[in-house]
């Protein structure tokens, strides 16, 4: 039987596939973890928030409400720079998933190949078993 002749690109695409796989799960990775982050500044912001409504309430300095708005406003910040951050490792995430896609369609066209080469393959071994049989079956009837 001769042998798959792309067998090495095939490989090579498998382990493409593979490392593209890893890059989309680390992307993933790092993308839920900048969400949970998020989340985190935006659990903080409320909170703060609150406090500030329960200061107002109670009465506070102008140096004190100064302060709570300075602090927010860096909250507020902070949680537009991490929501940019989840925004450009989501597209990351979906860049690399599209790169995982390509590869597996690469491999599934190797397949392919080596399937049609393997089938083509059987059916040579099937035709030299009975060109075989048959000289064996025309050798026994001519003795």
């Amino acid at each position: 039987m001769a042998a798959f002749r792309f067998a090495f690109l095939l490989d090579l695409a498998r382990e493409s596939r593979e490392d593209a796989a890893r890059d989309m799960q680390a992307a993933q990775a790092a993308w839920q973890s900048a969400q949970g982050k998020l989340e985190q500044v935006n659990v903080y912001r409320q909170e703060y928030r609150a406090r500030l409504a329960q200061g107002a309430e109670g009465g506070m300095t102008m140096i004190q409400w100064r302060d709570f708005q300075l602090f927010l406003a860096k909250l507020d910040q902070a949680a537009d720079n991490q929501s940019r951050e989840v925004q450009r490792l989501h597209g990351e995430y979906e860049r690399l998933k599209q790169v995982w896609f390509d590869c597996e369609k690469k491999v599934k066209a190797f397949e392919a190949l080596e399937h049609r080469h393997l089938t083509a393959e059987q059916l040579k071994e099937l035709k030299r078993e009975q060109n075989l049989l048959d000289e064996f079956n025309s050798r026994r009837r001519e003795s």
